[in-house]
């Protein structure tokens, strides 16, 4: 487990969609749900090419599904299916009584056989809440920036990797629920990535559709990865509040992936590092 030094849950209603996702997945044991069918997912770089990496983004929701089932482990086997190379997770909870006092960062790295780092957003008297990034390439360098707003805490954490010896930057974030304090964290946002020439990748649930992103994303030249047209919500209400920007200029779709162990939907993509910078 690394944590780092410093640098409301929402609720939902129930869609027809869901009801076919309990059809297909069922309310099973942890086993069964490493089962599930992802066939229009990217392959991981390992099968690509080598200056590509593939990159899922995940409100786990604390591991408590649909069913109101809390369960790391079949979290675990849907990223494993996903075949991602670099997964940004939030809403992960460190030691907390409501997720049986388990450090699920560190659990899913060890069931996934990945590299980590965590950011609380959220310190209580026993426990943290926060965001955690896996990767299977080794984490060269990390950090991590609580952002501003006046209600619930958020964070930005921050990872370097190295895909074929070009380094990359990996930024994974929770927004707030409020339009005033995404609105600050957009901005301070912004102002960090822009510092860097490096391949970019910012991953996480932004809280509001893309429509009502302000402008301060694109001024930081930073290209949305749309989702293809099967499935384009991210969240069980049917909104697209999950999303994966980046400053290469030629990107690919993302898929998103139905299930019922969160009430968000994992977002996955392909990132091709030889595209130049968008400009």
């Amino acid at each position: 487990m690394v944590l780092l030094r410093h640098a409301n849950h929402k609720g939902f209603t129930f869609l027809p969609l869901l009801l076919l996702i309990f059809l297909c997945q069922g309310v099973t044991s942890p086993s069964d749900s490493g089962r599930q069918s992802i066939s229009a997912i990217p392959k991981s770089s390992s099968t690509t090419s080598p200056a590509a990496f593939t990159i899922m983004t995940f409100n786990i929701h604390h591991g408590e599904g649909l069913d109101g089932r809390v369960n790391i482990k079949r979290i675990a086997d849907l990223i494993q299916n996903g075949k991602a190379d670099v997964i940004a997770l939030q809403e992960v909870d460190r030691y907390r009584w409501r997720s049986g006092y388990v450090d699920q960062a560190k659990e899913l790295a060890e069931l996934l056989g990945m590299d980590m780092r965590f950011a609380p957003s959220l310190t209580y008297t026993v426990g943290q809440y926060g965001n955690a990034i896996l990767s299977r390439y080794p984490i060269e360098d990390s950090s991590y920036t609580l952002l501003p707003g006046n209600k619930e805490t958020r964070s930005l954490l921050e990872v370097k990797i190295k895909v074929n010896s070009e380094s990359v930057r990996i930024a994974d974030t929770h927004l707030g629920l409020s339009k005033e304090d995404r609105s600050l964290q957009l901005a301070r946002i912004s102002e960090m990535v822009t510092k860097h020439d490096d391949p970019l990748v910012i991953a996480g649930d932004f809280n509001m559709e893309l429509d009502a992103i302000p402008l301060k994303i694109d001024t930081a030249k930073l290209t949305n990865v749309p989702l293809r047209d099967d499935v384009k919500s991210t969240f069980v209400d049917g909104k697209r509040i999950d999303y994966i920007f980046t400053n290469r200029k030629n990107v690919e779709s993302s898929w998103a992936i139905p299930t019922i162990f969160s009430d968000h939907f994992p977002v996955i993509t392909l990132i091709r590092l030889g595209s130049s910078v968008r400009v």
